[in-house]
């Protein structure tokens, strides 16, 4: 694929800007509606509907349709574009102009600068995101059609509805992944609106994880500047521990652009630092296989590794939960934007206490970090703003980012591999925000069921413990 020095010197009127040559200037007017940024209707016969459209008629079946954009086929060179303004709708901070070029120019300046075997491969990626992006969009369709039946009653199965959100959910995911490979080659109009509206999900969502920041730098390289490209490019960097990408992202931004996220993150880069590098140590030696726990949501499936070596006893308590189907049907009854998703309380506050509590293991010799993903154990909330001691019990929280002040007073259990787009997808509960007049709360998203993978042959036992302070 392209160096740097090609992609900055690709003379298509994209505004290409290299990341090092000045300080990031972010795109205002960021903020308009996914189904707007690829404008189906002039792509293809049969335009998929609005994502927020899907998003609104999901939520009232509590399975919402991911929120999934417009999307077509990339165009091929010889399609006809006569007509069309590929100006407008473009979610690109580009420099001076935010005017896109045409596939066919792209396609024609991208043959100029490459090599005969760089020409054809980049040619075979766009090929591969035709193909994928053709497929997502039938599957959408087929959902969209399944879930009006069940709405309206017309299709008692839900669950082959569910199975064509999660179907969709995937291909959007491998869509996204074949679009960044074309955008690698050549900065090609349609794979990178796709990149781009994909990018603002999961800003919006906290997902932020390699092929985030893989998706966010490319477009930096290409010099787009939309807010949501450049925060999710240094939050992801920061997650994923790429912290050289992540000092020269904030440290080229003014400090009023950043959010409060973003100052803790840059505020801890090197206590996130140390906490990244020893993680990577401890995942070199995990066994090749480590238990699992596969959670069945609402919004689709989470699949977590669960950490038995550093965290024998609050393992085996959890895996014993998990078995008696304590977690089946509980609401994720605190979702909070940059932070976390808490579940595991019966009573759906947050508000109980549990039959047994078991001793903390945040003091072992060796535990794991809280970076983004985390499994970490709930405690219960002492007076002076800190956690009651060996007050875990059945509540747990995921990370949405790193919280490397956790390691201090909450176990640390596992690690979430596959799903982090099911967790950012979560419906936000904050109970401490006042609701406002006459505003209608959906309800929360939940586990519908829980199952251990990769079950250990023996579990270790589990240490209970009395908290050593009065609970509140």
């Amino acid at each position: 694929m392209f160096s740097r020095s090609l992609l900055v010197s690709f003379s298509v009127p994209l505004g290409i800007l290299c990341l090092m040559l000045a300080p990031i200037q972010l795109a205002a007017g960021q903020e308009q509606d996914v189904s707007e940024t690829v404008p189906a209707a002039e792509q293809s016969p049969t335009p998929t509907p609005p994502a927020s459209e899907a998003a609104a008629s999901a939520s009232a079946a509590e399975t919402a349709v991911p929120a999934v954009p417009a999307v077509a086929a990339p165009a091929a060179a010889g399609d006809d574009h006569s007509g069309h303004d590929h100006g407008q709708a473009q979610p690109m901070g580009v420099g001076e102009s935010a005017e896109l070029p045409d596939p066919e120019t792209v396609i024609a300046e991208f043959k100029r600068m490459a090599t005969p075997e760089e020409f054809e491969d980049g040619m075979a990626a766009i090929k591969a995101y035709e193909a994928v992006a053709a497929e997502f969009q039938k599957s959408v369709t087929e959902m969209r059609k399944e879930f009006t039946r069940v709405v309206n009653k017309q299709s008692p199965d839900r669950q082959a509805y569910l199975a064509l959100r999660d179907q969709s959910r995937e291909l959007m995911n491998q869509t996204y992944r074949k679009a960044l490979v074309v955008i690698e080659y050549m900065p090609h109009p349609i794979a990178a609106r796709f990149v781009v509206t994909i990018l603002e999900q999961r800003y919006k969502h906290d997902v932020y994880d390699e092929e985030t920041m893989r998706g966010a730098a490319s477009l930096l390289d290409y010099g787009v500047r939309w807010n949501y490209v450049v925060l999710g490019a240094g939050r992801s960097a920061m997650a994923c521990g790429r912290f050289d990408l992540a000092d020269n992202i904030y440290e080229n931004l003014d400090y009023n652009d950043m959010g409060d996220e973003d100052k803790a993150l840059f505020s801890m880069k090197d206590v996130l630092k140390q906490q990244f590098e020893m993680e990577q140590q401890l995942l070199d030696k995990d066994p090749e296989v480590l238990p699992q726990v596969r959670m069945h949501t609402t919004r689709g499936v989470i699949i977590a590794d669960l950490y038995i070596n550093e965290a024998p006893s609050t393992v085996a308590n959890f895996i014993k939960l998990v078995d008696a189907g304590f977690y089946d049907g509980l609401d994720f009854f605190q979702v909070i934007d940059g932070l976390l998703a808490l579940t595991g309380d019966p009573l759906g506050d947050g508000s109980s206490k549990p039959d047994q509590y078991i001793a903390d293991e945040h003091g072992r010799d060796v535990v794991r970090m809280p970076l983004a993903g985390s499994l970490v154990m709930a405690k219960l909330p002492a007076s002076n703003e800190q956690f009651v001691p060996n007050s875990a019990g059945t509540q747990f929280a995921m990370l949405f980012m790193p919280l490397p002040a956790i390691i201090e007073e909450q176990t640390v259990f596992g690690r979430i591999t596959k799903g982090l787009d099911v967790l950012g997808a979560l419906r936000r509960v904050d109970p401490h925000k006042e609701s406002k007049k006459g505003e209608v709360l959906e309800p929360p998203d939940r586990i519908i069921k829980c199952e251990i993978l990769n079950r250990p042959e023996i579990l270790p036992e589990v240490i209970y413990a009395t908290p050593t302070i009065d609970l509140p």
